[in-house]
């Protein structure tokens, strides 16, 4: 296995609002179409900036325990390292047999 980009084979997508979008990645530059792409198709991956311009990775989070949204593997790839660790504990907590990781990723 070569990291989390090849974990997965099915849909991933990268949730950020200032990094460009990997390839082979759906890409959501706010909550609002992160919720929209997680109710109209299944993802595999997630990856989760902390700070974006409309809320924060905590949101999209804490709205997908609400809803029962389950993604495998979810990742937190902010440079915020309090919001990454607050993202990650409930992660951690709420998705049980989800795959949790902290890969940052560039800017």
């Amino acid at each position: 296995m070569k990291g989390d980009r090849t974990m997965y084979r099915g849909k991933r997508l990268f949730l950020d609002d200032t990094r460009d979008i990997p390839d082979g990645f759906d890409g959501c530059r706010d909550i609002r179409s992160a919720k929209l792409a997680l109710t109209t198709q299944e993802y595999d991956y997630i990856s989760l900036d902390y700070s974006l311009d409309d809320g924060t990775g905590l949101d999209i989070v804490e709205w997908m325990l609400h809803y029962g949204i389950y993604v495998p593997h979810i990742n937190i790839h902010s440079s915020n390292i309090l919001g990454r660790e607050r993202v990650r504990d409930l992660c951690e907590a709420a998705f049980t047999s989800s795959h949790i990781t902290m890969n940052m990723l560039a800017k």
